[in-house]
Parts: structure tokens; C-alpha cells; sequence
């Protein structure tokens, strides 16, 4: 019997793309909620939290996008999840130049978003004997 299609690496990377915009979107929200919000007009009005808070919507989105793509895949391939992971790694890159970010913010993503795409994919890969 053939695999079914809903299975397939392009299926499940755009289900992780998804799913990762999803925790980026509630970990913001949930932010937002806490820490306010900043008029991007005026970017002296983001504080240091929100920043921190925005980096680390980033980094949960990636390593959630990878995970949930290495899982729909059946855990064959780590590709499907860290493709997912870079659309998100490359969303993020566009906003860094669409609003000014601090150097800390752009290294921590470049660092931080890669790493928890990797350790995301690995929990789900099946290890063939």
C-alpha cells in the first residue's frame, strides 16, 4: 500500500510552518498582554522585555515548526522540519529589516533559532535498525 500524500516531506513542512507561526503568534500575544505594546512608528518605545520577548517567540516558533514537521513526516527525514524552521528563521531575518533590532536580538536569532530547529527535528527523527 502506498504511503498516503498527507504524509508527504512538502505536506508536512508547510504543517510545520503553520504550527510554528501559531507559537510565534501566542507566545507574542501573551506578551503583548504583559509587557504592552510599542508604536513601531517610534522604536525607541520597544523595551529590552519586548525585544527579549519577540526572541523568544522566534526561537519556540522554530524549534515547534521543526518538531511538528519531522512528526508529520513520520519522523524519516529531518529536512521537512528544518526547511519549516527556515521559512520562519527567514520571516524573522525580514522583520530585522523592516524594524531596527539590537545586535543581541539579531545574533541571538541566528544562533538560538537554528539550534532549536535541529534539537526540534532530532526529538521526532525515527532511528531505523
Amino acid at each position: 500500500m502506498a504511503a498516503s500524500w498527507t504524509r508527504h516531506p512538502i505536506v508536512a513542512g508547510v504543517i510545520g510552518v503553520l504550527a510554528g507561526a501559531l507559537a510565534i503568534m501566542l507566545v507574542e500575544w501573551l506578551a503583548h498582554q504583559w509587557l504592552g505594546k510599542a508604536d513601531l512608528a517610534q522604536p525607541a518605545t520597544i523595551s529590552t522585555p519586548m525585544f527579549a520577548s519577540v526572541l523568544v517567540a522566534w526561537v519556540l516558533g522554530a524549534g515547534t515548526a521543526a518538531l511538528v514537521a519531522t512528526a508529520w513526516n513520520g519522523g524519516r527525514s529531518l529536512l521537512p522540519g528544518l526547511v519549516a524552521a527556515g521559512v520562519l528563521l527567514a520571516g524573522s531575518v525580514a522583520t530585522m529589516f523592516a524594524v531596527a533590532h539590537p545586535l543581541w536580538m539579531v545574533v541571538g536569532a541566528s544562533v538560538l533559532m537554528p539550534a532549536a530547529a535541529w534539537l526540534g527535528a532530532r526529538s521526532r527523527l525515527v532511528r531505523s535498525r
